[in-house]
């Protein structure tokens, strides 16, 4: 009765260690954009704060990918037409920035810097901004090709993420694309910041996956809100999502939008 009760302890430990947050994800951090510029993406949220920084928690309470924030004017003072100091975004500018207007009341910030996100990106409200590649490769190629656009292959492991995504999919006409999911060595799926996916309760397998065995290694996300196990050598499309960075001040950081 030791033995095993010593045996189990040690399984138990094993498991929390690949579940401790090691290498926790950074929080994102909304850096500041453009000063006197107001974007007019569609608000997630508003409210009146007087400091930048609970303006920031109040975008990250809400999951918001950019906000607009009105600081003092040059008095000292707030602005007397101003209702909200503090608009949430749902999502982000691209790098054309044609959302934002000229606002002297209102600073622009985003947690996308560099690069700042393109035009060919597709923004999930509140999630983040994704690129789906309809390009045909293997895992290996998906993995690298997401890697060169400052981004990884896409996060699944909740409900909310794998619904909006393949809805992604659905509205671009795609059937799959590869993901973060993986199989390792031991057997476990690794999500792309390599936790185990046993961290997690969730789970959107189609019927009949995982498939057994070493050719069914890589995880697609499907239009259908599931998730299927495929040969990592199978030529399909790719899920990238754009990480957040801190913007690049040596270059003007908008395409279409005058310093």
């Amino acid at each position: 009765m030791f033995v095993f009760t010593l045996v189990t302890t040690s399984l138990i430990m094993v498991q929390a260690k690949k579940c401790l947050n090691d290498s926790p994800q950074i929080t994102p951090e909304y850096h500041l954009i453009r000063k006197c510029q107001r974007s007019q993406l569609s608000v997630a949220a508003k409210a009146n704060y007087t400091t930048l920084s609970s303006c920031k928690q109040f975008g990250l309470d809400k999951r918001a990918l950019s906000l607009n924030f009105s600081p003092r004017n040059t008095n000292g003072r707030r602005w007397k037409t101003l209702e909200y100091t503090c608009e949430v975004l749902q999502c982000a500018e691209t790098d054309s920035g044609l959302s934002l207007t000229k606002d002297v009341r209102y600073d622009y910030y985003s947690i996308y810097g560099n690069p700042m996100p393109t035009v060919n990106s597709t923004c999930v409200p509140t999630t983040g901004m994704f690129y789906l590649v309809a390009q045909r490769m293997n895992y290996t190629e998906a993995e690298k090709l997401c890697q060169n656009k400052s981004s990884v292959l896409a996060e699944i492991s909740t409900e909310q993420r794998t619904d909006t995504l393949a809805q992604l999919l659905a509205d671009e006409g795609e059937d799959s694309a590869y993901v973060s999911l993986k199989r390792s060595n031991s057997s476990n799926f690794i999500t792309s910041n390599g936790d185990s996916l046993g961290c997690t309760s969730y789970r959107a397998w189609a019927p009949g996956h995982p498939k057994r065995g070493e050719k069914f290694d890589c995880v697609v996300i499907t239009k259908h809100r599931t998730w299927r196990t495929v040969p990592c050598d199978e030529s399909l499309a790719a899920l990238c999502e754009l990480k957040p960075s801190e913007p690049n001040r040596k270059r003007n950081l908008f395409r279409n939008v005058n310093n």
